[in-house]
């Protein structure tokens, strides 16, 4: 009888004992800070597909030649607002900032498109917006910092 007690107890002690000694992931921890700033790095310039970086050249040189006509030419605009939203939402602080200013012109046009949309009358399709009085200048320059930024991470 104190050998089938025995048995149970033993496994149960190791399983236990392996759930509380340390491991490697504690040293995982150390460097989480370093680790999502290069994995944030990764998702903007190298992802799936087009590169978040390279579109967002893009959608500012489409902004400012004023390609950016009607509902069709804005689909890029406002997936890209949304894909560089949600990075910035999980990129650590010093990266999130820099990712709200890249991201500001498309979150401008997105705002545009919406109010002219919502101001609509009832019933009647809504005027797209001109959208090229929106400054690109310094999303360009946050993308210089982030180039930077992502270089040493």
């Amino acid at each position: 009888m104190k050998s089938r007690l025995i048995l149970p107890a033993v496994l149960l002690l190791s399983l236990a004992t392996a759930c509380t000694d340390s491991s490697p992931d504690d040293a995982a921890t150390d460097s989480a800070p370093d680790s999502a700033e290069a994995a944030t790095c990764e998702a903007f310039y190298e992802g799936t597909g087009t590169p978040l970086a390279e579109r967002a050249e893009n959608a500012r040189a489409a902004l400012t030649a004023g390609e950016i006509t009607d509902a069709l030419s804005y689909d890029e605009v406002n997936a890209l607002e949304q894909r560089v939203s949600g990075l910035a939402d999980d990129a650590p602080e010093s990266l999130a900032a820099i990712l709200e200013r890249v991201n500001e012109p498309f979150r401008e046009s997105v705002d545009a498109v919406n109010d002219a949309t919502y101001s609509a009358p009832a019933g009647e399709s809504p005027e797209f917006p001109d959208l090229t009085g929106i400054d690109v200048s310094d999303s360009e320059a946050a993308q210089e910092e982030l180039d930077a930024a992502c270089a040493d991470a």
